[in-house]
């Protein structure tokens, strides 16, 4: 049940890829890369983070209000 990654270029002329299914079905769109080395790190990090990424449901407002909000980092700037 492997799918396949598949990389082309939109009508913007960005880099974009999809990730097929078995039969050829569309599951995913990136967004689009002005380089094509960038459309490929895009698909690594897919790769490895997909197979263990959890499921957060968002579609019911009464959920999210109750969900952990992420803690933002502030870096400090180095010179």
């Amino acid at each position: 049940m492997a799918g396949n990654f598949e990389i082309f270029r939109d009508a913007d002329k960005l880099y974009r890829f999809r990730l097929m299914d078995e039969r050829g079905g569309i599951l995913v769109t990136s967004a689009g890369y002005g380089h094509k080395g960038d459309v490929v790190t895009a698909i690594t990090a897919v790769r490895e983070h997909a197979a263990m990424g959890h499921i957060q449901d968002c579609s019911d407002p009464a959920t999210t209000a109750r969900a952990p909000r992420a803690r933002q980092v502030r870096q400090r700037a180095t010179a």
